[in-house]
């Protein structure tokens, strides 16, 4: 079992023995739980789309490729399958004003950019999938630039479909337990 994985684990069981102390010993006030888990799912959800949004007024410019190369992630995806992904690693220079800049920041969150293994079908996934593999040392590549802050950049500054969707749901799950709880509380308020 991997690091990240046995984390999750020690947080999720921590996390199920605070709710069974909760129902145990303050059952009337155990409906706070599903409101605390609906705020919490609501700041993921919402904060990760923001990050994603702030990037909206970002510079776009030309940086030049220092060094790539391509990492991946063996990730578990049920009980007893796991799924390797791709993902690039690129070193990159700019410049803005005049000044030189350097940076390795492909996207907000490596799983918006990687690339599994093989599709949907079980198939694998053609190299042309992986747009990194075409790169080399020294090409120049779109970055995109903080007018705040030039050193903080990224490569890639859209969510992918897929990442959208994923906080799309964890928004909208926190706003739907958030009015089963609202829900709870009037049928429970005298």
């Amino acid at each position: 079992m991997d690091t990240k994985t046995l984390l999750l684990a020690v947080k999720l069981i921590a996390l199920l023995s605070i709710a069974y102390l909760v129902f145990l010993f303050v059952p009337l006030q155990a409906h706070h739980l599903l409101l605390v888990i609906s705020v919490a799912l609501i700041l993921i959800g919402g904060g990760s789309l923001l990050k994603y949004k702030q990037h909206g007024d970002w510079i776009e410019d030309k940086a030049k490729i220092v060094d790539i190369g391509e990492a991946s992630e063996i990730v578990a995806i049920g009980q007893y399958s796991k799924l390797k992904y791709f993902y690039p690693v690129i070193d990159y220079e700019y410049a803005v004003d005049g000044k030189n800049y350097s940076g390795n920041t492909v996207s907000n969150e490596t799983e918006n950019v990687w690339v599994p293994e093989v599709n949907g079908w079980g198939d694998p996934n053609p190299d042309t999938v992986r747009w990194w593999l075409s790169l080399k040392p020294g090409d120049d590549i779109p970055v995109f630039i903080n007018p705040e802050n030039h050193s903080d950049t990224v490569l890639v500054k859209e969510a992918s479909k897929a990442r959208r969707s994923h906080h799309h749901a964890l928004l909208l799950g926190g706003v739907l337990l958030g009015l089963i709880w609202l829900t709870l509380v009037g049928m429970i308020a005298p």
